[in-house]
């Protein structure tokens, strides 16, 4: 064997120890960056966004009250940090305790940034489709690291998505899972009974807003009721408009003949029985310009709470719908029991209140 010098043993150690120094530095530099990721992970969003989100997910704003109720039914309402003037509203209705001193930030068309910025929450959730744009609210919130993340919540098809895109970003997928998989035992069930009908057998629907002969269209997203109607095997009225609301002339409902009319109304939850439907409904079948549709002649009109068709309670709709359109297809079924069961396991809320009326 050759013999190496001294010199050469030296040269050789201080080599191994230099790569050493590199190779160790190279590792740690790995380490950091791998432990970034972890603390930081990519959601696409509704808006069709990829933002880059803490994770999890532990301080929220919220820009709109359906955000708050899926929030709280995946049991992280405490995570909230600042409302909207909307979630004011279910709060001082006594709906959600927990928020009562939460810092309000203005309304979802006008944020206070500054008052968002001072609460440097890991994630402002909002709406996708109404001004202010995602992008326009994320480009004030950028020099403060703030990531804004567009959720709607109302549009039935893509609801379950969205509530899957949230439970991650809280580190909550098993809640996330849970949740949705007790809404989806109901919403398959609707979706297996409503294909068993041909399109003559589905029924038009008129739904009409809070204002005598306002209704809804599809601009963008839209407020949701066209979708709502379709998934629950109805027919909208007027599925040719792209406005997001508008009023309609009597004469044409009339000449459209729709075989349900559905009304409705911000109450529900809070009421103790069925008089204001009712009074509503009476309103509605004595109109002389809707006496000769089938919906009146038949008896199909009804009063229907928005807390079970409205925000993110769209996903309900559905269920409620299909169940008034198809009755016999429905028989052994009734939503208020799925109802009761989100209200009282999911938002810990006590069961009362009246959603739907007709007179038969």
């Amino acid at each position: 064997m050759a013999k190496i010098s001294k010199t050469t043993l030296i040269i050789i150690i201080s080599i191994i120890l230099i790569v050493s120094a590199f190779a160790g530095g190279f590792l740690a530099s790995q380490a950091t960056a791998g432990t970034a990721n972890k603390n930081t992970v990519t959601v696409q969003d509704s808006a069709d966004r990829y933002v880059e989100v803490p994770y999890p997910v532990e301080s929220i704003v919220v820009l709109w009250d359906n955000p708050t109720e899926v929030v709280a039914a995946l049991g992280a309402v405490d995570r909230i940090v600042g409302i909207d003037t909307a979630t004011k509203d279910d709060v001082d209705a006594g709906l959600y305790p927990a928020l009562t001193n939460v810092e309000v930030i203005g309304s979802y068309d006008e944020p206070n940034y500054e008052k968002i910025a001072e609460l440097n929450p890991d994630v402002v959730i909002m709406l996708s489709s109404y001004a202010p744009l995602p992008d326009e609210v994320a480009s004030q919130l950028e020099p403060f690291g703030i990531a804004v993340v567009a959720l709607d919540f109302y549009r039935t098809d893509v609801y379950f998505r969205e509530v899957t895109t949230l439970g991650f970003m809280l580190g909550l997928d098993d809640k996330a899972t849970q949740y949705t998989n007790f809404l989806k035992d109901t919403t398959d069930m609707v979706n297996e009974k409503l294909s068993t009908l041909s399109d003559s057998e589905r029924k038009t629907v008129y739904f009409e807003g809070a204002a005598d002969y306002g209704t809804y269209g599809g601009a963008g997203y839209g407020c949701g009721i066209p979708g709502m109607i379709i998934a629950g095997g109805g027919v909208d009225l007027y599925p040719e408009i792209i406005a997001e609301s508008f009023e309609v002339d009597p004469e044409d409902v009339a000449m459209r003949n729709p075989d349900v009319i559905m009304k409705g109304q911000s109450a529900g939850y809070f009421l103790t029985d069925d008089t204001q439907f009712k009074e509503v409904y009476n309103t509605i079948v004595n109109r002389p310009e809707l006496a000769g549709t089938t919906a009146v002649k038949n008896g199909d009109v009804y009063v229907v709470s928005f807390d079970v068709t409205g925000g993110a309670r769209k996903i309900f709709g559905p269920m409620y719908i299909a169940k008034t359109l198809y009755p016999e297809l429905f028989a052994d079924f009734n939503p208020d029991v799925v109802l009761q069961e989100y209200l009282e396991n999911y938002l810990g809320r006590d069961w009362q209140g009246v959603y739907l009326y007709t007179a038969s």
